[in-house]
C-alpha cells in the first residue's frame, strides 16, 4: 500500500508486462535485423548463433513472425527469408523516406563533379545497405544492388557509421562478422580496426584503401541528425586518385551539410538509427 492508502501492485504489473512486451519486440528485430544481414536463406541454429538466443527462443519468434508473413521458410530446406511483409514494408519506406527522397540531388551532384559513384547508405548490424546511388562516369567496375548488404569494416561508409558506435558495441559487430580478408588490404583484426575507427571519429571521415575491392577506392562522410549523430553516410568509390582525397571530402562535407540543412529546414531531418548505441558528441567548452 501506498502512504494514500491505494495500491501500486497493478502498476507494477502492468510496468512488468510493458517491459516483457518491449523486451518481445526487440528480440523480434533484432532476429529479423539479423536476417537482414545474411543475404541467403539461413537455417535456425546459424539465427540463434548469431543474436545470442536460445534455438526454443529463435523458433517461437520465427514462427510469429512466418504468420506475420514477415519472413519465410523454405519447406524442403527449412531455412529462413525474408518475406513480403518485410520488402514491403522495406520499399514503402525507401519510396516516402525524405532522407533518401532528398539524397538524390546531392548525390548526382557528387557523381557528376567527381565522375564517381556517389551512395548514400546506412548500417544494419555489422553490415552497410546501399539506400541511394548516383551513378557516375568513370566507374565501371564495381556495381552495387540496392539493399545488397557489404561488412561495414571492409568499407569506407560502413567503417565510418562504426566509429560513432559505443566501442563495445562496435567490437561485438566485428566479432560477429569473422572479419575475412577481401583483398590485401583489407583490415582483419579487431584491435587494430579499433583503432582506425577512432582515428575515423577524430578525423570525421573514413577512407576505404582497396579493403573490399581491389579494383577500387571510397570515402565517406557522415549525414548528421538531429543531436550532432550520423543518420547516413555519403559514399564516393570507384578508382578515386589519393592526390584528390582532400579536396573530394571538402567537397562532399559541403553536400552533406546541405543535405541535412534542407532536411532540418523543413522539419524533416530524424534523428540517428541504433542512437541507443552511438556515443554522444562532446559538447564545445564554454568560453
Amino acid at each position: 500500500m501506498t502512504s494514500n492508502g491505494s495500491s501500486s501492485a497493478p502498476r507494477s504489473t502492468g510496468a512488468a508486462r510493458d517491459d516483457g512486451s518491449v523486451r518481445s519486440i526487440q528480440r523480434a528485430i533484432h532476429v529479423v535485423t539479423a536476417m537482414a544481414e545474411h543475404p541467403y536463406p539461413v537455417g535456425l541454429l546459424e539465427i540463434s548463433e548469431y543474436v545470442g538466443l536460445s534455438r526454443a527462443s529463435v523458433h517461437r519468434i520465427l514462427l510469429s513472425l512466418v504468420r506475420l508473413g514477415w519472413v519465410e521458410q523454405n519447406p524442403l530446406t527449412s531455412k529462413y527469408r525474408l518475406g513480403m511483409g518485410s520488402v514491403g514494408v522495406g520499399i514503402v519506406g525507401m519510396v516516402t523516406n525524405p532522407l533518401i527522397r532528398d539524397a538524390h540531388g546531392y548525390l548526382t551532384r557528387l557523381a557528376e563533379w567527381s565522375g564517381h559513384d556517389a551512395v548514400l547508405s546506412t548500417l544494419i548490424g555489422g553490415k552497410t545497405v546501399q539506400l541511394r546511388r548516383a551513378a557516375g562516369s568513370n566507374t565501371e567496375l564495381i556495381d552495387f544492388e540496392a539493399g545488397h548488404p557489404q561488412p561495414a569494416y571492409a568499407m569506407a561508409d560502413g567503417k565510418l557509421l562504426l566509429s560513432y558506435l559505443e566501442e563495445a558495441e562496435a567490437e561485438a559487430r566485428l566479432r560477429s562478422e569473422g572479419m575475412r580478408a577481401f583483398t590485401t588490404s583489407t583490415i582483419a583484426d579487431v584491435e587494430i580496426m579499433l583503432r582506425e575507427l577512432r582515428k575515423i571519429r577524430a578525423q570525421g571521415y573514413a577512407v576505404d584503401n582497396s579493403e573490399r575491392f581491389e579494383a577500387g577506392r571510397g570515402l565517406a562522410v557522415p549525414v548528421m541528425g538531429e543531436g550532432g549523430l550520423p543518420v547516413a553516410a555519403m559514399l564516393v568509390l570507384g578508382r578515386l586518385d589519393p592526390a584528390r582525397d582532400a579536396e573530394t571530402i571538402r567537397q562532399m562535407q559541403s553536400l552533406a551539410r546541405g543535405l541535412s540543412d534542407r532536411l532540418k529546414s523543413a522539419g524533416e531531418l530524424p534523428t540517428a538509427a541504433y542512437e541507443a548505441f552511438y556515443v554522444a558528441p562532446v559538447a564545445p567548452p564554454s568560453s
